[in-house]
């Protein structure tokens, strides 16, 4: 740890620790802080333990003798916990740390345990913040909690502000002890993105378990849900009138929301896979939902009209590819205006499957048709062509840098329009 002296002419030191020097495990350094006494600091280590340091006297003592306040040594070895130690600051009398594990404790200044929290479900800290306006006296009508001492008085301490590695920020009250989250972000990729179809809203969903929704012509936060650690939002959807999202979970899970305050549709979330659910979209009319699991599964849900209410159902499932599904999307009769399901794979027999969705019953997902449309090349992604025209036609681009113009009933080859070589289309 470099200790500096700054003035004019002033000096430095930087002296060593060794695991001799205590015969103790001493840990890497986290973070240093300068005790209330002038000549003392501390430094945190990630083995639990707490390194006091002093300013280093002159070997004989004497009244020329002159005791230069930047040479420190290390004094002692405190070990407070066994879980890493990742700040130390102070706060009136306290010394307070927080760890690996979201803990937060306070010592007296002598290294005696005050008072901790640890209910908080924090992820690793790795900033703690004090208000600079003193805390309020105890008394009868406040509700600090107890020391952890023998008096168990009323533990008295400063309002403050906790961050923490997982993009997470607090306000701690500490007359009730109250918690509220300030900021919370996505500490982990991005996996999940689409845009509202009405209003200027994009929702993001992360392998952090969170869930937001923000308005990017204004820039603002809207709502958030969290579905915590373990729940990997791997794909969402808006429906067609923007009132219901869709999201996909890798555990296999599928929840319908609220689109806007991100409360749940369902019950409960429908588990029909056991593999990452990696695509998701509604109909036009929002009567059906449909995903792809393990990326050659296609499930259906339907809107079913009950007596008292509208409730999603399982309508079935079918593996209809041999490699992984590249695009699965709802469109439109021509005639009918009812909802058509089309899925696009990758696999060595290249087909386009269209789902009977009219005639398919509970636990029975019927294929209408299937149509070889490329002998050698990969399709690589589908869109459905803009209805200027009586006919529908779809858009497929594959691995030969090719657009390819299908109508979508007889699946016959319409127009091909070559690309630029190594201009390759992921996504339509």
């Amino acid at each position: 740890i470099p200790f500096f002296l700054i003035e004019t002419g002033g000096g430095h030191s930087a002296p060593l620790l060794f695991l001799q020097t205590f015969n103790k495990t001493v840990g890497l350094f986290s973070q240093s802080v300068f005790h209330h006494n002038p000549s003392q600091a501390l430094t945190a280590t990630s083995a639990g333990n707490l390194v006091i340091w002093d300013t280093k006297s002159p070997p004989e003592i004497s009244l020329n003798a002159e005791i230069k306040s930047y040479k420190k040594k290390a004094l002692k070895l405190v070990h407070l916990q066994n879980d890493g130690i990742t700040v130390v600051t102070f706060s009136d009398r306290y010394v307070v740390t927080g760890d690996v594990k979201g803990v937060i404790k306070f010592y007296s200044e002598d290294l005696n345990i005050m008072n901790w929290y640890s209910n908080f479900n924090l992820g690793p800290i790795n900033s703690i913040s004090f208000s600079k306006r003193p805390a309020a006296p105890a008394s009868e009508k406040t509700s600090y909690p107890s020391e952890s001492t023998i008096k168990a008085q009323q533990f008295v301490v400063r309002n403050f502000i906790v961050a923490t590695t997982d993009a997470t920020v607090v306000h701690v009250t500490g007359d009730g002890c109250k918690l509220e989250i300030l900021l919370q972000e996505h500490n982990f990729p991005l996996h999940a993105i689409c845009c509202h179809p009405t209003y200027p809203i994009l929702c993001m969903g992360s392998y952090s378990g969170l869930l937001k929704l923000w308005n990017y012509e204004e820039k603002k936060y809207i709502s958030s849900r969290i579905f915590g650690m373990g729940n990997y939002i791997n794909c969402v959807a808006f429906d067609n009138t923007g009132t219901l999202l869709g999201i996909g979970v890798t555990d296999g899970s599928v929840h319908i929301l609220n689109a806007f305050s991100l409360t749940d549709e369902c019950k409960e979330p429908f588990q029909y896979a056991k593999d990452a659910i990696t695509q998701i979209t509604f109909s036009h009319d929002s009567q059906y939902l449909a995903t792809v699991d393990s990326k050659t599964t296609v499930t259906v849900f339907v809107l079913r009209r009950t007596s008292a209410d509208k409730v999603w159902k399982y309508l079935g499932k079918h593996t209809s590819h041999f490699k992984p599904i590249q695009t699965l999307t709802f469109g439109i009769h021509l005639d009918t205006k009812e909802p058509r399901l089309l899925s696009l794979g990758e696999d060595r027999v290249l087909v386009s499957i269209e789902y009977d969705l009219a005639n398919s019953t509970k636990y029975d997902l019927r294929i209408l048709n299937s149509e070889r449309i490329e002998q050698s090349a990969v399709p690589m992604c589908m869109a459905w062509y803009p209805p200027i025209t009586t006919e529908s036609f779809i858009v497929v681009a594959n691995d030969q840098y090719k657009l390819k113009l299908y109508n979508a009933t007889t699946k016959m080859c319409r127009f091909v329009e070559p690309l630029s070589v190594g201009l390759s289309i992921p996504c339509l």
